[in-house]
């Protein structure tokens, strides 16, 4: 009977890592609405190239810049959670170390993709700084600084997990 049991309980745990599969397919539609907010900016920029100033033309290139970024987010965050209800061939669900090892690695990626977003975004506030409010300024400054200093943590954190393994 404890067999049994096991063998059920180990089927309906394995199973409900599947739930996930909803928000990958959400995910998936929100990288089909960047690309079409991508494609929506290109266009725009190449339509207007010509009256576009430096600056303007600056703002255009890293709202672009912007959108790849947040779709290299949403990209790595749909192959986490497709690694999670589908692990490849090389993966055996009795070896979750292989799974969480792939998220460990993934969590610095995130990290680099969200300060490199937020880097944009200020920067595109450097350049428009006259009719930005300064204080704004100062609070994207704050948070740039608190993902990098979260990211270096982790990053530090992860190497010394390694080193005591």
């Amino acid at each position: 009977m404890p067999r049994r049991f096991n063998t059920i309980l180990r089927s309906v745990l394995l199973g409900s890592r599947w739930g996930i599969a909803p928000f990958c397919l959400g995910l998936i539609a929100a990288l089909v609405i960047v690309m079409a907010q991508f494609v929506r900016e290109l266009i725009h920029v190449v339509g207007a190239f010509t009256e576009l100033g430096d600056a303007d033309l600056i703002i255009a290139v890293l709202k672009l810049v912007d959108l790849v970024l947040i779709a290299n987010l949403v990209v790595m965050i749909i192959a986490a959670g497709v690694e999670i209800f589908l692990p490849t061939a090389t993966h055996h669900p009795e070896d979750a170390s292989s799974d969480t090892a792939d998220i460990a690695a993934l969590k610095p990626k995130l990290f680099a993709s969200i300060s490199a977003i937020a880097a944009i975004d200020l920067l595109e506030s450097f350049i428009n700084v006259a009719p930005a409010d300064k204080t704004s300024i100062l609070v994207e400054v704050a948070m740039l600084l608190a993902f990098v200093l979260s990211g270096v943590l982790l990053a530090w954190m992860e190497r010394i997990e390694s080193q005591g393994h």
